[in-house]
């Protein structure tokens, strides 16, 4: 992904979009675009029911989009539980509900990565990134 400009913009207000949906919920959230490859991070109050000893994640990158991970050890090694799916860049109160969703006990999204794009593809993601710039 181009991380410059009005693309890394959109990126972290896209990102502070889905934080403030959260709300409360929300322990923190970075974006990092090291090496030119897009990423957040949000890290939430949430337990997953099923692992209820693991700190909850909420991982974004430009390849797979969303995607609900737990920590599994004291170095913050992760697990992906699900990918949310649907789209790479899905409505802030999509996330949150999907989130919502895996609270519960549901399962929501998928299993399997999505793999909507390639790294640095020229797909048009930069410029649906734009329109969350401010």
């Amino acid at each position: 992904m181009d991380v410059s400009g009005s693309a890394l913009d959109g990126l972290v207000n896209y990102v502070e979009a889905v934080v403030g949906r959260l709300g409360g919920d929300v322990e923190g959230a970075e974006v990092d675009v090291d090496g030119g490859f897009a990423t957040a991070i949000i890290a939430v109050r949430s337990r997953v029911p099923t692992l209820p000893g693991c700190r909850v994640l909420l991982t974004w990158d430009e390849i797979n989009g969303w995607a609900l991970r737990v920590i599994t050890s004291e170095e913050d090694d992760t697990v992906v539980v699900s990918y949310l799916g649907e789209d790479i860049l899905p409505k802030p109160q999509t996330v949150d509900r999907y989130l919502r969703e895996a609270e519960d006990g549901e399962h929501p999204g998928a299993l399997v990565p999505p793999d909507f794009r390639r790294p640095n593809a020229d797909d048009g993601l930069e410029h649906r990134l734009v329109r969350f710039g401010g």
